[in-house]
């Protein structure tokens, strides 16, 4: 069962008390909690009795939480002097209400309110459920006698940014420049998107009609009702993997959403690009900010390196979730080695884990270079100016003598994924001098969706999912969904 504390869990293992022992108080409020959540849960149906009685037990409960917080909450040395009155009147103040009203609102009378502040009368039950069902009086924290499952109560008290240890964006750019000032070679992708001017380029980029176009294209919904019909009514982890400005991933989430009448769904966006993630992140946040039953949150740090983001690693089979991986944008045409990223990075997927990523496919089924080329129109045409002005800004402000920079392709037949081939954005650097060098900026990759299923075979994922593009007749395109199996 998902565990509900007095703080929301949406990173369970990092929200920690500061001793090893929960006190009796802390492991009292969490079982009551506990079964708060359980009553919340339970389907009391359309029946107007039960319906009632599903509420009643509900607030009785939130009743016995906040009268173990007032009687049993630790107190600092300070307060455990205090009487109740005095304890009582500063709370009333701080509300900015009278006496009268006070007694108004709570239904005890004002002359058992006076007796209370002035500690000749110890409050009974009832008066301190009065006094507890006046909001303005915050006697108990409203999170204490909240919901976890409901957004309202958990996602303005939960952390919801994070920087993953060890990443360190100022060291990348030092070495993207001592690499860009050495010889030739090729640039590790994600310096593509480090800096503000690079993210800021890729946003124009992605953003103009023909990846538009492509973008609108993509399976939103009938991916998202697949997924639905493999996860049920489960909680959901969506994790998104290099999600750039986020927009594909959001509407994804929209689609999961819609078949759903109870959200319970936690949305992680992780990117190495601050500026990138920020963008994600908002647009996001717009998206469901006050949805309830949905928790954004984002992550600044490196995919290759998953597994040491233990927070996102908690076992779905005891908190009755499941976990989605997206790789969308065909960021995994971007990886360097595949097998080696779905053998080391996915290695933290539990069984009956969902990996969901779009990829494009091969023009040809022949790895002749020449057929190829004349098969592929991308190898054909110039390399666009918005993508020259994305992939030259790195160099230009960060190589020293840098004075022109002109792209073009090259074909990469030496690919790990049997049948595939890529396509590199080649940039010569005219430096002062006369001189030149040469740079990999980026690369893109072309599959055989066979391949790839038989190449995730070998990691124990299933293909349970292959949804072409709309409309992806002239440039073919799909999206390909795995299941994490048991392990033999």
């Amino acid at each position: 069962m998902e565990l509900a504390a007095s703080v929301p869990q949406e990173f369970p293992s990092i929200l920690e008390a500061d001793s090893l022992a929960p006190s009796s108080y802390q492991a009292a409020l969490f079982h009551l909690r506990q079964g708060l959540q359980a009553i919340y849960d339970l389907a009391p149906g359309g029946e107007t009795p039960r319906r009632i009685e599903h509420g009643e037990l509900i607030a009785m409960l939130k009743q016995v939480i906040q009268l173990l917080h007032i009687q049993f909450a630790p107190t600092s040395s300070a307060d455990s002097e205090r009487r109740f009155g005095d304890i009582l009147r500063q709370h009333r103040d701080e509300a900015g209400l009278t006496q009268e009203q006070l007694a108004e609102y709570s239904g005890l009378s004002l002359s058992l309110l006076r007796k209370l502040e002035q500690g000749s009368m110890f409050p009974s039950r009832n008066a301190l459920l009065g006094l507890c069902s006046v909001p303005d009086l915050k006697l108990v924290p409203k999170e204490i006698t909240s919901l976890p499952a409901s957004k309202e109560q958990t996602h303005r008290l939960a952390p919801n940014w994070y920087v993953s240890p060890g990443f360190d964006s100022v060291q990348m750019l030092g070495e993207l420049s001592k690499q860009l000032n050495g010889g030739s070679g090729a640039i590790e992708q994600t310096h593509a998107y480090l800096d503000h001017k690079s993210a800021l380029d890729f946003i124009s980029l992605c953003n103009t009609p023909r990846y538009l176009a492509w973008r609108d294209s993509f399976p939103v919904e009938e991916s998202a009702a697949r997924l639905r019909v493999l996860v049920g009514n489960a909680g959901l982890d969506v994790i998104a993997l290099g999600p750039g400005d986020g927009r594909t991933e959001v509407q994804l989430v929209r689609g999961l959403l819609a078949h759903t009448d109870r959200p319970n769904l936690r949305f992680y966006l992780l990117d190495a690009s601050q500026p990138l993630l920020s963008r994600a992140f908002r647009h996001a946040m717009d998206s469901f900010g006050d949805q309830p039953g949905v928790f954004v949150c984002g992550i600044q740090g490196n995919f290759h390196h998953l597994p040491r983001y233990m927070q996102l690693h908690y076992t779905p089979a005891r908190s009755h979730r499941r976990r989605i991986y997206t790789m969308l944008g065909c960021t995994l045409g971007n990886l360097d080695h595949e097998p080696l990223f779905f053998q080391h990075a996915l290695a933290g997927a539990a069984p009956h884990d969902l990996l969901l990523f779009d990829v494009e496919h091969v023009f040809s089924d022949s790895l002749d270079p020449a057929v190829i080329q004349k098969a592929d129109p991308t190898i054909g045409s110039p390399v666009s100016e918005d993508i020259q002005r994305w992939l030259s800004g790195p160099i230009l402000r960060y190589c020293q003598d840098a004075q022109a920079v002109t792209f073009s392709w090259r074909l990469d037949l030496n690919r790990p994924v049997r049948g595939s081939y890529g396509l590199q954005f080649m940039a010569k650097v005219q430096l002062l001098g006369g001189l030149t060098k040469e740079f990999c900026m980026f690369h893109v990759r072309r599959y055989h969706p066979e391949s790839l299923v038989e190449c995730l075979r070998g990691f124990g994922w299933k293909k349970v999912g292959l949804l072409p593009y709309r409309g992806s007749a002239s440039r073919p395109r799909g999206v390909l969904l795995f299941e994490k199996q048991l392990s033999m």
